[in-house]
């Protein structure tokens, strides 16, 4: 509390000294500009030209969470020799991916062939210079062939903490809000530019993260990175920073938890990046004396990989934090308590417009979960048997704590757009009393920001066979058409704020 009261009081400081340069005619440098123009930068980022030994690795950069660039390391990647538009249309243009605005700040999600946030790689790459959106997500099986693990991964925990790998694809001009990931990862680029700005996390106090983000295993900043407002935002003026930029085939390690802003450059701009778990210790059995030999990322064991088309597992938690949590759950025996586990993490937001849905899902869930795990019926698991669980078996334990993020799925639509605002449309889509379906369909489209083929979906439950109907009529057959927006699951971080205060208080992040 004492720690929060202080800082309150620098802030205020802040803002006083901005409030009488502004007085006084100064304007801050840097005022209204975009991120890295408040002073330069002073920090350098280490590069190695050379393979690294995994142990190396461990010792020097992981452990100690120190950002490293490997210049060239991905030029043995057939992804750097071969993605070309046309390349990657032929040999994968069917794959499914998922899509962003350009802009992450931008609450406008792109529709694609697929639906909303979702598009195939051929219809992306024909559209991609033109449109608003950048593809970011986890990379199709199909094309794990065509990147090269870096070295540094290539044996001991490492091999076995690969949590899932993202594809980037956009034209260029793409730009990051100033955010932190929830795992370590390596970030190579396969065409065209990137600049990163990176932040140490003992400068957070100074970048102003969101409320709404403290408690999760990522994070964003509150600033416009294109127009920092120092008036506003005063202490950014005191952040240092590095910039690193990579061209064509270079690899960079971000430690977790290292803020960071990325902006993307060249008419295609394609890249890899490789997240791995936040260990606290390195196995190096198995591992050579040597440099590990090279391998494919097919060749990996990605805990979360995704199959090219359906649902996603973009995001899902990291199966080692849930495994702590049980561990730290244990008493003096070692004995672990499923339903007081159960009654402390298995919440919901009780705020929610959703609240019915959220409650009985996640009563649902904590049943599942201590019947998953007890298999005695006594409602407690030991810790011998927490440590002797399958990877298989702690996935599966993982699901049921913290289900697939619903934007990873087909239905995702159903969640995203407000089942009252179709309502209100409904009502404005009538002539004469008479339904018009072009108006309905273009305003759920436009305004709502919905697909084409959801909005025929709606009509077609409305009409049926027929081509227009009255009001009164089809007001009978709304709640029918709707029961799939109604009944959608919600996305809801309570569970996982949960987690992350029970873990950071038992140093277990």
């Amino acid at each position: 509390m004492a720690g929060n009261k202080m800082w309150r009081y620098v802030l205020l400081l802040f803002k006083i000294f901005s409030i009488l340069q502004t007085i006084l005619g100064e304007t801050p440098r840097g005022h209204m500009k975009p991120l890295g123009e408040h002073r330069s930068a002073e920090i350098e980022t280490e590069e190695i030209i050379d393979d690294l030994h995994p142990l190396q690795f461990w010792k020097h950069y992981v452990k100690a969470g120190i950002p490293v660039l490997f210049p060239g390391a991905a030029k043995n990647s057939e992804a750097y020799k071969s993605w070309t538009e046309e390349y990657m249309m032929r040999k994968f243009g069917d794959l499914t991916v998922k899509m962003e605005a350009r802009s992450e700040n931008s609450d406008r999600i792109p529709v694609g062939e697929i639906g909303l946030g979702k598009d195939t790689i051929k219809n992306f790459l024909k559209n991609y210079q033109a449109m608003d959106s950048y593809v970011i997500s986890q990379i199709p099986q199909q094309m794990e062939v065509d990147i090269e693990l870096p070295a540094c991964l290539g044996c001991g925990s490492f091999l076995q903490n690969i949590q899932e790998t993202h594809l980037f694809l956009s034209a260029g001009g793409g730009k990051t809000m100033l955010h932190r990931d929830p795992f370590s990862s390596i970030h190579c680029v396969f065409n065209g530019t990137k600049q990163w700005l990176t932040i140490h996390p003992s400068q957070t106090h100074l970048i102003y993260q969101s409320e709404e983000s403290r408690y999760e295993y990522g994070g964003f900043s509150e600033i416009d990175v294109d127009h920092v407002d120092l008036e506003e935002f005063p202490m950014i003026s005191e952040v240092k920073y590095s910039k690193v930029v990579m061209n064509k085939g270079d690899c960079l390690f971000m430690p977790q938890g290292y803020w960071h802003q990325v902006r993307s450059n060249g008419y295609m701009n394609t890249a890899v990046s490789i997240w791995f778990s936040n260990m606290t210790h390195f196995d190096s059995t198995g591992c050579p004396s040597e440099i590990p030999a090279s391998m494919t990322l097919r060749d990996a064991d990605v805990l979360w990989r995704y199959p090219g088309n359906g649902d996603f597992t973009h995001g899902n938690h990291d199966i080692y934090l849930i495994k702590r949590l049980l561990l730290s759950w244990a008493d003096e025996d070692g004995n672990i308590d499923l339903n007081t586990l159960t009654k402390k993490f298995f919440v919901y937001n009780e705020e929610s417009k959703r609240r019915e849905i959220l409650e009985d899902d996640t009563k649902q869930r904590a049943r599942k979960f201590v019947e998953f795990l007890d298999d005695s019926g006594s409602g407690t698991i030991t810790k011998e048997n927490v440590e002797k669980m399958s990877i298989d078996r702690l996935k599966q334990a993982t699901l049921l704590f913290a289900p697939t993020d619903v934007s990873n799925t087909l239905d995702y639509e159903y969640s995203h757009i407000e089942e009252s605002s179709i309502r209100k449309l409904f009502k404005y889509s009538f002539k004469d009393d008479w339904f018009d379906s072009s108006t309905f369909i273009e305003g759920y489209m436009q305004e709502l920001g919905g697909s084409m083929q959801k909005a025929r979906e709606l009509v077609a439950s409305l009409l049926g066979s027929k081509e227009t109907g009255t009001y009164t009529e089809l007001q009978m057959k709304l709640d029918g058409a709707l029961i799939n927006y109604h009944n959608s699951r919600a996305h809801d971080p309570t569970m996982e704020r949960e987690l992350h205060k029970h873990l950071a208080l038992h140093d277990e992040l």
